[in-house]
């Protein structure tokens, strides 16, 4: 992957700077260790809780993916103060409908299915009064890197994307819903959970937690209790898929070496949580959240069979909530896709965004053509073109 990287500022900001030009180094696998060194320093100083964009994610990623995904670590300073800091990489076996086609990614992302760790609430860790200026420097760059069909931007958040739309005002947006339960609004009220909650949901949940009596609720305290539930939701959420003929996620050795590492790690941290429901000895769900500047993410799950216990994902999260509730998180974040827990469990909903920047080559032409093709197919059927012209006037024909 080639991105050129200037020792002085190579670029015109869209606004005047009032403070120095940004120095850039890039740094590659040789270099992962010294770079890391330098995230670390520059979360610290921002004092950031966020998760996607921490030096612990990324390392294990690198360390799950980066053998097989090119990458390159950039970093930003001025008056020698670190001021920003990203991983850009080279996607592998990337489609744009059935063509392969060459991508850049911003973060940890790029990785073939199946066994990618699909990023949400991705973002760049920059100084706030240099994240302009960072972007614009780093799109220079990018730009500037014959090597790339797409530029893609997975998993952002739309407010986290503004300075990259108008850098790249026609690239595609793909917009996609995050469904969330406001727990600092519940706690405003002075309510539980279950209170916020609609009347179907509130009456489906009190029959379910009568059906099962007691439950006993482990929101992991050490380090060994959180690899006893991370293992734990690895067996169920593969028993779960197989059962079904299907591999299962965890059957991806780059992704399962990346989720034990970082689920862990990041527990250490305090940026991950690992919560168990079990009715007796048995156990009815096991869930690993993402703790993303107090908001609880719901990254990964594994739940009993649906023939041996009821409703466990609905049962697994209420509980969860309710403890995340008095533990003072902000909001509890079901993140993107569609199952019927994510809708009855939530009170408000996010966007997070997918933004592909496309060049103009030959692939895209065709891809256009087809779509468009695609399309004027779809509007025809649905209105088919009214031929009572060409029947009435012969020359028309």
């Amino acid at each position: 992957m080639s991105i050129a990287i200037h020792q002085e500022k190579s670029t015109t900001s869209q606004e005047p700077l009032d403070h120095a030009p940004l120095v850039w180094r890039s740094y590659t696998s040789s270099q992962l260790e010294e770079a890391l060194v330098l995230w670390r320093e520059l979360e610290r100083r921002l004092d950031s809780a966020t998760v996607t964009n921490s030096a612990t994610w990324t390392a294990s990623w690198i360390r799950a993916y980066g053998d097989l995904i090119p990458y390159k670590i950039l970093v930003a300073e001025s008056s020698g103060v670190i001021r920003g800091i990203c991983l850009v990489t080279e996607g592998v076996g990337q489609k744009d409908g059935p063509l392969t086609v060459r991508t850049r990614h911003i973060g940890t992302a790029g990785e073939p299915q199946p066994g990618s760790a699909c990023v949400e609430y991705n973002r760049i860790l920059a100084e706030p009064k240099f994240y302009t200026q960072f972007v614009n420097d780093l799109s220079d760059s990018l730009n500037s890197d014959s090597g790339w069909e797409q530029l893609r931007f997975d998993g952002f958040e739309e407010r986290d994307l503004q300075d990259w739309k108008k850098i790249y005002p026609n690239a595609e947006v793909r917009i996609r819903e995050s469904r969330y339960f406001d727990l600092s609004f519940a706690r405003l009220s002075e309510t539980d959970v279950l209170t916020q909650l609609g009347r179907s949901t509130r009456s489906n949940l009190k029959r379910r937690l009568k059906q099962y009596g007691e439950l006993t609720c482990h929101w992991a305290s050490s380090v060994e209790q959180a690899d006893e539930i991370l293992n734990e939701l690895i067996v169920l959420h593969q028993a779960r898929w197989n059962a079904i003929g299907e591999p299962g996620a965890f059957a991806n050795e780059r992704f399962h070496n990346f989720q034990r590492e970082v689920g862990l790690n990041l527990f250490l941290e305090g940026k991950a949580v690992l919560f168990r429901v079990q009715q007796q000895s048995e156990t009815i769900g096991c869930l690993l959240l993402l703790n993303d500047g107090n908001r609880l993410l719901d990254y990964l799950s594994g739940f009993a069979s649906f023939e041996k216990k009821p409703s466990p994902g609905l049962i697994s999260h209420y509980l969860c909530m309710e403890e995340a509730l008095r533990r003072g998180f902000n909001a509890y974040d079901f993140l993107v896709g569609e199952k019927r827990h994510k809708e009855n469990l939530s009170t408000h909903s996010n966007h997070l965004c997918w933004m592909t920047e496309s060049r103009a080559t030959w692939k895209r032409a065709l891809m256009n053509s087809c779509r468009g093709a695609k399309r004027f197919l779809q509007r025809w059927r649905v209105s088919p073109p009214d031929r009572s012209d060409l029947e009435e006037n012969p020359s028309s024909r």
